[in-house]
């Protein structure tokens, strides 16, 4: 589904009946990341699963945008399709960290959240290789880290490959910049929806380590660790689904 939001075509998925529960994915990623959680969601609820600006079938911000832009685009994209109540926001990576933004701003209020493998924890030591790999995924992530001469020739290769616009490059590139130094500690702190948090013991980029930071700074939270990386909601969704309905039922 589409509409527009302050100007920008947005793109979102609806499926199911019931309360309504909104999924937002991690950066690079679209709505449809969460399909087989989905599956199970929307026998008993609304699911909307929204593509974040600057990905799937979303325009890119206007300019180069933070953790709030992105909350409150959120809560604008609520109140532009009449969402006058959510039951639950579900964030993936960086979309967890764009929910906590929004609900301790409250751009967006709900009765419960689940945050997986959610981002939010600023760490130096992994910054680069975040930047890096998002350089990998979506070519909009900063090319000077490499030399002059290879940042030319991968530039003109992924860009070719993926039929981009150039003059994209320098806002989402700081865009990206912003968000990996966003720390949503204090935010959360401020949080008092029930969040479960879930985990994976071989994720890299958001480490059990950030989950009991995320859990401790919101008191009324549950940490659950799996076996498993990064997008435990799609290497192992049926376990991740039945956490997830146990405590959206409860």
């Amino acid at each position: 589904m589409n509409v527009v939001v302050n100007g920008q075509m947005t793109n979102y998925q609806k499926v199911g009946k019931g309360k309504v529960v909104i999924c937002l994915p991690g950066w690079a990623d679209t709505g449809v990341s969460f399909s087989k959680l989905t599956e199970v969601l929307q026998e008993h609820y609304t699911v909307l699963s929204l593509d974040l600006p600057g990905f799937g079938g979303t325009q890119a911000p206007p300019h180069a945008w933070g953790l709030n832009d992105y909350s409150k685009f959120v809560g604008d994209w609520l109140k532009k399709i009449s969402i006058n109540e959510t039951y639950a926001i579900v964030g993936h990576s960086y979309g967890g960290a764009v929910a906590i933004d929004a609900i301790a701003s409250k751009e967006v209020r709900v009765k419960k959240l689940v945050l997986l493998a959610s981002a939010g924890i600023r760490n130096k030591k992994i910054i680069r290789k975040k930047i890096l790999k998002a350089a990998a995924k979506t070519a909009k992530a900063p090319l000077m880290l490499l030399p002059a001469n290879k940042r030319r020739r991968l530039r003109r290769k992924v860009y070719s490959a993926i039929g981009s616009d150039l003059t994209l490059l320098p806002h989402m590139e700081l865009t990206f910049k912003r968000m990996i130094g966003e720390d949503v500690q204090l935010a959360a702190q401020t949080i008092k929806t029930p969040t479960l948090l879930i985990y994976g013991t071989k994720d890299r980029d958001t480490p059990v380590a950030d989950g009991r930071k995320i859990s401790a700074a919101i008191k009324n939270s549950k940490l659950e660790v799996m076996d498993g990386g990064h997008f435990l909601h799609q290497e192992q969704p049926e376990a991740v689904a039945q956490l997830v309905e146990e405590f959206l039922n409860a």
